[in-house]
């Protein structure tokens, strides 16, 4: 049995608030961390980026020791989901612990090979659900002016200003932050989601995410008022040093062409500049097609929710060719059931631009008998039969 004392006399203990980052997916890792009091929760980048939470930690349960032992990045985002104190070990005491408490080596090892054994389990709780007619969680105060077309080097033509801000419902989902940017060295304000506060409702089809009261999109970009650096705020602090230079000279030349405040309530059009100021950042380097496809669904889901269906068919089009970019034309790392994600997420954007033959041919490769999820499978077979009937009618 491990001694919780005897650890504390070899390692640090460090309180945490509700809703406080331990650390954020991609973060280099030197500490590993044992729960004494409190719940923390687990969360991975789905295909679109956002976070998706797997788990939840309690008492005596511990993370972090993947990086610790491996020197790699962290490999997922660690949030608490109440008031949580944690013991903290790291690289300087490890092995003096491990030596005087044998038996935690034992549980860390058991941990571990749980986690990998239970992590499609895990991600197989996503539901499939229809796109809802209502979203309360972006409805808000909404003029009946029609929208107004916008000229900026960062918009596609066709983008327009709409009338549509945040309702006082995300209030209560929202805390004021700030942080460090990684390009200029400032310090600027943000807006923080409360996870611990997040409710999932139901997720479509094309695994967009649906919460009670609140858009996570609205908030997951931040853009530093003093450089420009734009990013998704769990991709943040990722930026190498070899472009810094590059996107402080892009920076001074958007400055005079772009308008970066948000307003309280915040508005449909700041989000919208904040997912096009991302992929200008992504200019300042080599595009990547997974980070690009991840925005341009983010746009289509946003250009659905202000009843665009030009710009939404627009913007569908250029994700499914990043996506079909990666899928076909770059090395991926990925398990069975991430590709099985990707290929359902192609079909289903074949299905956006009318590629019924295209779309079918994605949702049979999503199948996979032997290492797949169930439930992935089951979308596919549901999707193929429409698919079939659709074509044959179409033929008849």
């Amino acid at each position: 049995m491990v001694d919780i004392a005897a650890l504390a006399r070899l390692g640090g203990v460090r309180k945490y608030g509700t809703d406080e980052m331990f650390f954020h997916f991609g973060d280099p890792g030197h500490e590993m961390f044992i729960i004494l009091k409190g719940h923390v929760g687990v969360y991975i980048n789905s295909l679109d980026g956002s976070p998706l939470q797997v788990a939840a930690l309690k008492d005596g349960d511990f993370f972090g020791e993947m990086s610790l032992l491996e020197n790699m990045p962290r490999s997922a985002t660690i949030s608490a989901l109440e008031d949580t104190v944690c013991l903290v070990i790291d690289e300087s005491n490890f092995e003096q612990v491990i030596a005087q408490q044998p038996s935690l080596a034992f549980r860390i090892m058991k941990g571990m090979s749980n986690r990998l054994r239970q992590q499609n389990e895990e991600l197989s709780f996503l539901k499939q659900g229809s796109k809802p007619e209502e979203d309360g969680a972006v409805a808000g105060a909404a003029s009946t002016s029609a929208p107004v077309p916008l000229s900026s080097d960062i918009y596609p033509p066709g983008h327009k200003s709409y009338p549509l801000s945040a309702t006082s419902a995300h209030d209560i989902y929202l805390f004021d932050s700030e942080t460090l940017c990684p390009v200029c060295d400032k310090k600027f304000p943000v807006k923080m989601v409360r996870s611990s506060k997040l409710r999932l409702d139901k997720i479509d089809p094309d695994l967009r995410q649906h919460f009670h009261d609140f858009e996570p999109l609205w908030y997951a970009a931040w853009i530093c008022p003093h450089c420009y650096y734009t990013n998704f705020n769990f991709e943040f602090k990722q930026v190498s040093d070899a472009l810094i230079k590059k996107i402080i000279e892009q920076g001074q030349e958007l400055k005079s062409k772009v308008k970066v405040d948000f307003s309280s309530p915040r508005r449909i059009d700041e989000v919208f500049t904040s997912y096009y100021m991302i992929l200008q950042t992504l200019q300042a380097g080599k595009v990547e097609p997974t980070k690009s496809a991840k925005i341009w669904l983010r746009l289509s889901w946003l250009y659905s929710d202000v009843e665009d269906e030009e710009m939404f068919n627009y913007t569908s089009e250029k994700a499914l060719e990043a996506y079909s970019e990666s899928y076909f034309n770059t090395r991926r790392n990925t398990s069975v059931e991430q590709d099985q994600r990707l290929t359902i997420l192609l079909g289903e954007l074949c299905l956006r631009v009318n590629q019924k033959e295209e779309a079918l041919k994605h949702f049979r490769n999503s199948i996979v008998r032997k290492g797949g999820n169930n439930n992935l499978n089951r979308q596919a077979e549901d999707r193929i039969h429409d698919l079939r009937i659709a074509l044959s009618e179409e033929n008849t």
